[in-house]
Formats: C-alpha cells, structure tokens, sequence
C-alpha cells in the first residue's frame, strides 16, 4: 500500500495552516524545505496529543490496530493518539506535499514497538532527517543525519538528547531531564547517556509493511503468556508540548514544565474525577467518556482500588 493516499496535497496545506498554524508551506516547501521540517512536526506536538486514551478506553479483548481512516480522523479532530498514528499521519501529510518519506521501526524497550519518519533529498540530493513526532519526548526540529558518529547535543523543553550512529542503527541518547530510565528493566547508558531507542538506518513508503507489528502492540494478550510490546497497554498517559512547553499525565501524576525547563510533579487528588478533571483543564480536545471509559478500564486491570 505503498501508494495510500490518506491527504491529498489540498487537505495537508488546509490541516496545516488552518488547524496547526504553520505559515507559507506551498513557499516553504520550495524555498526552506528544512524550516518547514521544524515547524511542521513541532506544531503537530504542541497541538495534537501523544496519548493512548483511544486504547485504554477499549475493553481489551476489543484492543485492536486502528484503520488509516481512524487514524486521519483522529489527528484531523486533534485527539491525538499513539505514534503510529502521529507519524503514520505526519508521513502521509508530508508525502502529500512532495517530500521523498519512508517509515522505519525502532526499538523501545520492546521490538519494532516505535515508528518514524526518515525524509530524503530535503536540502541537497542525498541528505536524510530524522522527523518524530509521536515520541512522548520532545522533538523541536527535523534531525539532520549528515553526521560521521554522533549529532550535536540538543536540548528541547526539558530533555537532553542526540543521536548516534552504531552497528548500521540509529540511537537516540538522552541525558538531563531524561525519566524513561524508570520504565527500563535493563537501562542502557554510553558514557552517561541512557539509550532512549534504536532505530533502523532505512525504511519503507508501504505502511502494510508494519501491520503485523502494530497488530501486537494494539492488540490485548495476558502477559503472563506473552510480554505487552508496549507500556501503553498498562499505563494512562497524555502529552502535549503548547508554546513548547511540557504537560503530562502519567497514571496518577500531572507534570509540568515550568519557566526553568523542568517538570514539577503533582500527585493528583480526588481519585478517578481528579484525574478526568486534569484531563479537562489541560487535553480539553479529549471527549470526556473515552477519558471516563480508559479512567475506568485503567482501574479494573491495573490497580487494586481507587486512590
């Protein structure tokens, strides 16, 4: 399915000026293909969601991959989703405006449980960027892989990160602001920065290609039987980055990013109506009962009783 079309170019340039706010793409795209690369996958992290509430509101033997057409509906509505729907819909956008974009699978914590976007032939015939915005970690810019070993050093909002080239795979490292060590049965450091994921150098325009993979991420099985692929299967998370600036839920905890670059932590109070209360103030564009139902199956499978 290589040649899905889920936008055409008129769609793309309407979703993204008039709903994400990005400014002269058909110009851009001929004049700045780089900056338009920036803006474009910031501006999707800091309107849409990076969240699982889709997932968690499904009863699990009901959890299935979601259809091209729910995942164009569900970033064209804003409510957001898990990364192979954020970067599924990022490629399909910008293969509408004319980039040369392939899909690769990376590695977090869990086989191929992570996709991104490589685009090519951006500034200068055979240049390649990295391009991820359905992370959960901030991602600001479209990463150039023009490098012999290892990126510059970045920091966006409140993370440390790079990337680095190793055994014909692409690694992101991260260092300050990281917490992702917590989730890690076995972190991963080089010289004091933990891999985050590892990636591979090359990709596929065919997103049938992925299908298997992301049966079993989205797909509800006993892990007593066979490990979750991702954590999401477990967890309540939403994240979002407006005017560039970190706010989480994370199960029981609100995070936000204050003016110094770092999260404050917030036990969240009043049980299961604090939790839909945050979720109000701070993701307003998700309706309120797939909140309720994921809150509620979040309950039944993960904790004991309410807090």
């Amino acid at each position: 399915m290589a040649n899905y079309e889920m936008f055409t170019k008129e769609e793309a340039l309407k979703f993204l000026e008039s709903r994400l706010g990005v400014k002269d793409v058909q110009k851009r795209r001929i004049s700045n293909p780089q900056t338009l690369l920036d803006d474009i996958t910031t501006s999707i992290q800091a309107h849409i969601p990076f969240n699982n509430m889709s997932l968690m509101s499904i009863a699990p033997e009901k959890r299935r991959r979601p259809t091209l057409e729910e995942i164009k509906e569900s970033v064209v509505s804003g409510t957001g989703g898990l990364c192979y729907v954020l970067n599924v819909a990022l490629f399909c956008i910008l293969k509408a405006l004319g980039f040369d974009v392939v899909m690769a699978s990376v590695n977090v914590f869990f086989p191929r449980n992570h996709i991104l976007v490589y685009a090519r032939d951006v500034n200068k015939e055979g240049d390649v960027f990295l391009i991820d915005s359905g992370f959960g970690y901030p991602t600001f810019r479209a990463i150039s892989l023009d490098f012999e070993k290892e990126s510059p050093e970045f920091t966006d909002s409140f993370i440390e990160y790079k990337y680095m080239k190793k055994d014909k795979k692409i690694l992101r490292l991260h260092r300050n602001g990281d917490f992702g060590q917590r989730s890690a049965a076995r972190p991963v450091y080089i010289d004091g920065w933990r891999v985050a994921y590892v990636a591979r150098c090359y990709g596929t325009a065919n997103i049938e290609d992925f299908y298997l993979d992301y049966d079993e991420v989205y797909t509800f099985q006993s892990p007593i039987r066979k490990p979750f692929k991702t954590s999401f299967q477990t967890n309540f998370r939403l994240v979002q980055f407006p005017e560039k600036r970190a706010v989480i839920i994370s199960n029981l905890k609100l995070m936000l990013e204050n003016e110094s670059g770092n999260l404050e932590t917030i036990l969240m109070e009043g049980g299961d109506e604090g939790i839909l209360s945050a979720v109000r103030r701070y993701f307003p564009v998700i309706p309120e009962e797939m909140a309720r139902q994921a809150v509620s199956q979040w309950r039944k499978l993960y904790l004991s009783k309410p807090e």
